[in-house]
């Protein structure tokens, strides 16, 4: 019998699942509530062997143990959790806001983005780092959701992806009125306004999936998918750099030189605004590989970026028509 009663009580746990230890004062009112059933049990009793007694302490101590068991399980979606760090804010221009559950109020650099956040980017741009790998870039006049660390929403203007490269951040979802936008190791850009919902794609692949389409639509490196209503257009072989680019590169993070050499500057910078890299020589190219730089980027923007490379390493640097010249042609 009595392994009877044990086998129930385990069954009875073990039908219950795990759940979050309830509070300090769910305890104390569960024990509470153990201890007056108890003695109102031994006073209503009559005196009997010292065996029965302590089988009945046991029996209501157990009751006692399931019932808190089960009032806190019939109580824990009272619990409110706290919201996932999705992304935190790298970079703020201008006039951004985040919209929380709890509370409005201005974008500010190193802010943590919960899960269910909103960032609005008025008359502003914001750079987040998302999900620790990826960086989301918003342009002016752009509202984000920021649903979790694989899906966010783009409500209205331009949002910017760059993962880094193939396979290096996590697989993202952006969900558009147009249907939604997953990447392949990418760099992207897409916009949604009253006309439609655009993607770009300066590197990688990117797929588009629509509720009405059977299959999803791939757009790859130079193509722009533009998508009004049931119909869709396309342009082929645009270029990476130029206007429509320039403005996430101009809410980049600053990349941090201090002993780095110089062929990871150029690395950066080529890829940040969608520039091709060419040396004057392959001696040269060897050479920037044991170039250490020092000092600072903060507040420059790309011209001065390059003057001042240039200037403290003695190798010339030209841009021309999306091509960034290293050594004197």
């Amino acid at each position: 019998m009595k392994l009877d009663r044990e086998q129930s009580v385990s069954q009875l746990i073990r039908l219950a699942g795990e759940r979050e230890m309830p509070s300090a004062e769910a305890m104390r009112r569960a024990r509470l509530a153990a201890e007056q059933s108890w003695r109102r049990g031994i006073a209503a009793q009559p005196a009997r062997p010292r065996r029965a007694a302590i089988f009945a302490t046991w029996a209501l101590a157990t009751a006692a143990g399931i019932a808190a068991l089960a009032w806190f399980a019939w109580n824990r979606d009272t619990v409110r959790a706290v919201p996932d760090r999705v992304a935190t804010i790298a970079v703020v221009e201008g006039q951004v806001s985040m919209r929380e559950a709890t509370r409005d109020g201005p974008a500010a650099r190193h802010t943590e983005v919960l899960a269910g956040t909103t960032l609005t980017a008025t008359d502003g741009r914001v750079a987040t780092n998302f999900a620790d790998t990826l960086s989301l870039r918003l342009d002016r006049y752009t509202r984000v959701r920021f649903d979790s660390r694989v899906h966010v929403t783009l409500l209205q203007g331009s949002l910017y992806v760059d993962s880094g490269g193939l396979g290096v951040g996590p697989p993202l979802t952006i969900t558009t009125p147009a249907g939604d936008v997953s990447h392949v190791g990418t760099q992207f850009q897409v916009t949604v306004s009253a006309q439609g919902t655009r993607v770009r794609v300066r590197e990688g692949r990117v797929m588009l999936e629509r509720d009405a389409a059977p299959a999803a639509l791939a757009v790859a490196a130079g193509d722009e998918l533009e998508v009004r209503g049931d119909e869709a257009s396309w342009r082929h072989g645009m270029p990476s750099f130029g206007p429509e680019w320039e403005w996430s590169a101009g809410v980049a993070p600053a990349l941090a030189i201090e002993d780095r050499p110089l062929a990871e500057f150029l690395t950066w910078i080529a890829r940040e605004h969608g520039w091709q890299l060419q040396f004057a020589d392959a001696a040269l190219q060897a050479r920037t590989h044991d170039i250490r730089l020092h000092g600072t980027l903060e507040d420059l923007d790309a011209p001065a970026m390059l003057g001042r490379m240039a200037l403290v390493t003695g190798v010339p640097l030209e841009i021309h028509a999306g091509v960034l010249t290293v050594g004197t042609r």
